[in-house]
């Protein structure tokens, strides 16, 4: 089950990937290229959900794929609407005893919000 995981999360990092390197060049095709990065970013959201309320995986195994879906998420937050809207979702999983306080941190840790200062 890590497994399937780990391979729908390197697919979601390939596709964000194609996305770094396109170019857009009008308008509409930036926004496509928007809408294409948060559906991407969903995903990884979604399966840090089902993750976080598996009964069927060890705590290592979770913590193992939460780890790798946050630096995949961290690394393509791109504003400071991202960080708030990914952390509440985050945050709700906390509240419902999901994550831990540390793995709350991780998320908030690693994004990079230097640029925004």
């Amino acid at each position: 089950m890590k497994t399937g995981y780990l391979v729908k999360l390197h697919e979601i990092e390939a596709g964000l990937s194609v996305l770094d390197n396109m170019s857009c060049d009008t308008l509409e095709e930036a926004n496509d290229c928007v809408r294409k990065y948060d559906e991407y970013k969903d995903k990884i959201i979604l399966i840090v959900r089902q993750l976080m309320c598996s009964d069927s995986m060890s705590v290592a195994d979770k913590e193992l794929v939460y780890n790798e879906a946050v630096r995949i998420l961290a690394d393509r937050v791109g504003s400071a609407d991202d960080a708030q809207k990914y952390g509440e979702v985050l945050e709700t999983l906390r509240n419902e005893n999901k994550l831990t306080e540390q793995q709350l941190r991780l998320f908030y840790d690693s994004i990079s919000t230097g640029r925004w200062r």
